[in-house]
């Protein structure tokens, strides 16, 4: 059917309301024709017109849906023609008595809009199925119509019938809405789970929650933070011998296995460029030994990097080592952009933290002699010399060898 009147290529929940839409539409013809059958069976007279121009009408609004596609159109003339064939067949039989209440048939206009329109358009029908009753009940007032012969087990089926099919209809309609709409509701709940995910994976929680709630973050100050950056040496020259394909690929191979340790050790990934891997320790939520987690993750990072250097040696000739630099100190942390929002830190502790990783030696990591004093009953450390740094002097360095 759905392929018939050309609204196949629809969601499903939209193919199922127009299916049903159309299914009413018989299902009401044939309810008129029912009546007239019997009516003139029991020797009533044939009021054939009613559903005749019913059936006519139908047909021009089917065709047109189906070389217009305006459905909008197609469900609005089908409303009227809902609530305007039970009036006409009532009054045609005779009244409410005669006809057995059959304008109560109507109703499923207003019921059918709440599902396939709107608010405002179910009112409107609501509305004119009130009207179909008043019109109908000041017609019998004043036409005064002859009772019909028909036995009274007959109305009374005929009574039965009418609130029967009515209120099936209703319910099924309802029933279909409240099923599409839980469906629409899960659909809603499933994607905002994955919108929260995406924040996760964007910002901390804390930070997420902040802007989930306040619609923008405030920049904090935090008094110590331990940076940790990494680079691969000599990978700028090396990235031109690769197909962009391979490039993404081996990138993406380190820096999951970096996301993999640095959510081990509950570091906060702050971003990436190129090559190069940052992120911190200590923010949002301040951590006692931030320090000493940066730098067991800087050991985790090298040895899994120095795992894979003979295979990756292999297969492209170059060993993919890397430089490790860490620093520890106080930073600025917030979220910048409007439309690509960003966390990020700021800070001298971020750029001494980017010197300790371009100074070192590959395969090494090297830390300042803040994250040093922190950490030095840890893990055995060797001193490797001073460098000048801006705004504060000399720095002392020292190689972090392994655990104690």
């Amino acid at each position: 059917m759905s392929r018939l009147f050309g609204f196949s290529h629809h969601a499903p929940e939209e193919i199922e309301y127009r299916t049903l839409a159309l299914t009413i539409i018989g299902l009401i013809a044939f309810l008129d024709l029912t009546y007239n059958l019997v009516y003139f069976l029991l020797g009533q007279p044939f009021v054939w017109w009613t559903t005749a121009l019913y059936l006519l009408a139908a047909a021009v609004n089917l065709y047109r849906l189906q070389q217009g596609g305006r459905f909008r159109t197609f469900r609005n003339i089908q409303i009227v023609l809902t609530i305007a064939l039970p009036l006409l067949a009532q009054i045609t039989h005779g009244g409410f008595t005669g006809s057995s209440g059959v304008v109560l048939a109507a109703f499923l206009a207003p019921m059918g809009a709440l599902m396939f329109a709107g608010i405002r358009t179910a009112r409107l029908a609501f509305f004119g199925f009130l009207l179909a009753i008043m019109i109908a009940g000041v017609w019998e007032y004043y036409a005064r119509p002859d009772p019909n012969n028909l036995p009274q087990e007959v109305h009374l089926l005929f009574f039965l019938f009418n609130f029967a099919f009515t209120a099936s209809v209703a319910y099924f309609l309802m029933e279909g809405f409240l099923r599409n709409k839980s469906a629409l509701l899960d659909l809603v709940r499933e994607e905002h789970k994955k919108a929260d995910n995406l924040l996760l994976d964007i910002f901390p929680a804390e930070t997420a929650q902040e802007l989930k709630k306040n619609g923008c973050v405030k920049a904090k100050n935090y008094e110590q933070a331990t940076v940790i950056f990494t680079d691969f040496k000599g990978f700028s020259s090396f990235a031109r011998m690769l197909s962009a394909e391979e490039l993404v690929e081996q990138v993406d191979f380190y820096f999951s296995a970096f996301d993999e340790i640095t959510r081990r050790y509950e570091l906060e990934k702050i971003k990436t460029i190129g090559d190069a891997y940052m992120c911190v320790g200590g923010l949002p939520v301040p951590q006692p030994d931030h320090a000493a987690k940066v730098v067991r993750a800087a050991l985790d990072i090298r040895a899994f990097v120095t795992q894979q250097r003979d295979q990756k040696l292999k297969q492209f000739g170059y060993p993919f080592d890397i430089r490790i630099g860490i620093h520890t100190g106080p930073v600025v942390a917030g979220v910048v952009g409007s439309s690509k929002m960003v966390y990020d830190i700021w800070g001298e502790t971020v750029n001494i933290a980017a010197r300790m990783e371009q100074l070192c030696e590959p395969d090494r990591i090297n830390i300042s002699e803040a994250t040093y004093a922190l950490v030095k009953d840890r893990f055995d450390c060797n001193y490797r010399g001073r460098f000048p740094a801006k705004h504060i002097g000399e720095v002392d360095m020292f190689y972090v060898e392994h655990k104690n």
